[in-house]
């Protein structure tokens, strides 16, 4: 899935200013979003994911804030009440993120950890935007985190299967295709 995921990516990067404060949860789908980040200077990044943290250490214009907390090697993360608190402190303007699985119009993760800290990432910021690929909505999750409605933008691949993204637009939702 990594070509569709930078296509979200690119998708998402299209929402960014300079002089943003964003925060980037610790998917997959959302590390792409760093490589274009340098283009977007100034901008602040607050994120748990260590990836992230490494890609743009030192990056010119990137003012970086490491959410430190519990470290999760399967996340390669940092994750739990510790990370969630640190996440409080902050206001961000927008939130990019992804999801395990999307099943009738809410997120869900395998961990309470992983619920815990994006609930805060979303509480921290006045813009939520989820980049979720078409195998999110086959996925099963065992924790709820949110519903679909709580974001301000979903970007699905156009791949994603169109009943489910007719039944988000119904509840409101304001859905972008990335076309492949």
């Amino acid at each position: 899935m990594a070509q569709t995921k930078q296509r979200l990516a690119r998708a998402a990067a299209e929402e960014l200013a300079p002089g943003q404060i964003v925060v980037i949860d610790d998917s997959t789908t959302c590390l792409g979003l760093t490589r274009h980040l340098p283009r977007h200077t100034p901008i602040t990044v607050i994120t748990n994911s260590l990836p992230a943290i490494t890609a743009l250490a030192g990056e010119p214009g990137v003012a970086l804030v490491a959410l430190g907390g519990t470290y999760f090697p399967a996340y390669d993360a940092f994750m739990g009440p510790h990370t969630a608190h640190s996440t409080a402190a902050f206001r961000a303007d927008a939130l990019f993120m992804s999801t395990t699985a999307v099943t009738a119009g809410r997120c869900y993760h395998m961990s309470p950890e992983t619920v815990q800290v994006k609930q805060a990432m979303m509480a921290a910021a006045a813009r939520r935007v989820l980049l979720v690929d078409h195998t999110k909505f086959v996925n099963q999750g065992l924790y709820a985190l949110a519903p679909l409605t709580d974001f301000d933008l979903i970007l699905v691949d156009d791949v994603a299967p169109a009943g489910e993204v007719r039944r988000l637009r119904e509840l409101g939702g304001n859905v972008r295709i990335v076309p492949g």
